[in-house]
């Protein structure tokens, strides 16, 4: 069992990290368009890192502009570092010692380096646990592909992969919980996720059938819609865009639409900016008075609790 184990634990939180200051929003679109398991730029691997450079120049002033909206830097590394601050006082009372660590895909701290970190503080037991609640080749699967890469340096090194929690019933039922409490009697429930391309669905990924788990889930008998959103690029999307159901939502019903970010679980430019400003600017200033958004966990000890009851039943599991 794992609370007798003489084993140093460590835990990374994986997610897709955020820029710290206005400065930093270059590098951090350079990094996200230059890899190739999110995004396939024209001419191949070798001429993904000059487009890279070319689209995050291109788009660095609108996006300084949506961070400087929000305080001019990302909270998505303090709120992982919450959760994982949190997540060990909870193992910690269940006699189960783990360290976390903060694992970002596109910026600081960089998974690569975490599991370094974990490596070199000893931890030759790390689980690997995205905050992505829904599996994505793009998303999870990416930052899976950069572990198994940085694990090969690292000998004696026992990894777990947990590969998603969206149908975790005490995950959806926290998510539940929040949305009774903070939804309005006439309102609208509507479910945003992040969109994928198309393709990506096409070729077997299971984000999209996730997601419409989680909120089957989550709703319980309420009725409720689900939209994609953050759609960039000139490829095909999975929909319907958030942007776009909202504004039928709006024409057909009389009460308020209730928005519950179902792929995210703290804070970052999706929710601060795109639902909370973004959405209510599109659709006018009547339409904007009937758009609220639910709050999301950042540090709340209860999400640590479900997750980790996830990493104890996978440390169980496992032995």
């Amino acid at each position: 069992m794992p609370t007798n184990s003489k084993e140093k634990i460590g835990v990374i939180l994986l997610s897709m990290g955020g820029p710290d200051s206005i400065e930093d929003i270059t590098s951090f679109l350079f990094n996200i368009f230059s890899d190739r398991a999110i995004i396939r730029l024209p001419g191949g691997a070798l001429f993904q890192k000059p487009f890279a450079w070319m689209i995050s120049r291109l788009r660095t002033k609108k996006v300084q502009d949506h961070y400087t909206l929000i305080g001019g830097k990302s909270p998505l590394v303090k709120w992982t570092e919450a959760q994982g601050r949190l997540i060990e006082r909870q193992l910690k009372k269940e006699s189960i010692e783990v360290h976390c660590y903060a694992g970002m895909r596109y910026f600081r701290p960089m998974t690569e380096n975490a599991i370094k970190q974990a490596h070199a503080d000893g931890c030759r037991r790390i689980l690997f646990l995205p905050m992505y609640p829904q599996y994505s080749t793009a998303t999870t699967g990416s930052s899976f592909l950069v572990a198994r890469d940085t694990l090969r340096a690292l000998p004696g090194v026992s990894a777990t992969f947990i590969s998603d929690f969206h149908d975790n019933p005490d995950y959806a039922g926290l998510m539940g919980e929040y949305i009774e409490k903070n939804i309005a009697k006439n309102d609208v429930l509507l479910f945003s996720a992040h969109s994928l391309p198309q393709k990506f669905v096409d070729e077997g990924d299971p984000y999209v059938d996730q997601v419409k788990k989680t909120a089957a889930l989550a709703a319980g008998e309420r009725p409720y819609f689900i939209s994609f959103q953050s759609r960039s690029g000139p490829v095909t999307w999975v929909g319907p865009d958030t942007i776009d159901e909202t504004k039928r939502l709006l024409n057909e019903t009389s009460g308020g639409i209730f928005v519950v970010p179902i792929s995210f679980v703290c804070d970052h430019i999706e929710t601060l900016y795109e639902i909370d400003i973004e959405l209510p600017q599109l659709m006018g200033e009547s339409g904007s008075k009937r758009i609220r958004r639910m709050p999301m966990f950042n540090d709340d000890p209860r999400f640590a609790e479900v997750l980790a009851g996830i990493i104890k039943q996978n440390l169980i599991s496992h032995e």
